[in-house]
């Protein structure tokens, strides 16, 4: 079954985060000064100090791995949605090591190791999540 909801852009926003800065309570202040509650985003740029995983339904927890070398952001993707009245993001990542050798996952944390230049589409319409007693997550409530 899917589950769906329209939303309308409310705006673009480009944001270049500077070394040094903690990645997601970054975007998190971004969204929580600027009233956006749901959004969609996608990131290039360089981390280090990473924190990268998978959700393991078996276990309902997620496993995760840290890498501290500063890494090449092939590719951040994510949403924005309210959780307990607050943006929170949503973002998985592929990084590349210093022979392109690519991991990647869910993204738990990270620090900007040279610049990350993000692309953030807020949405009009707010999305929450809501836990879902089965998988063990709060999904998106569309």
């Amino acid at each position: 079954m899917t589950k769906e909801k329209e939303v309308t852009t409310r705006g673009e926003f480009v944001l270049r985060l500077e070394r040094g800065a903690d990645v997601l309570p970054a975007i998190v202040d971004f969204c929580a000064r600027r009233g956006i509650m749901s959004g969609a985003l996608r990131a290039i740029g360089a981390v280090e100090s990473a924190k990268v995983g998978y959700y393991d339904l078996g276990a309902k927890k997620y496993e995760w791995v840290e890498y501290p070398e500063a890494m090449e952001v092939v590719s951040m993707t994510g949403n924005i949605a309210m959780v307990d009245s607050a943006p929170f993001i949503h973002a998985h990542v592929v990084l590349s090591d210093t022979k392109n050798n690519c991991i990647g996952g869910h993204l738990f944390s990270a620090r900007v190791a040279v610049t990350l230049e993000i692309h953030l589409s807020a949405f009009n319409e707010p999305i929450s999540r809501t836990l879902d007693n089965e998988i063990g997550l709060k999904l998106l409530d569309v």
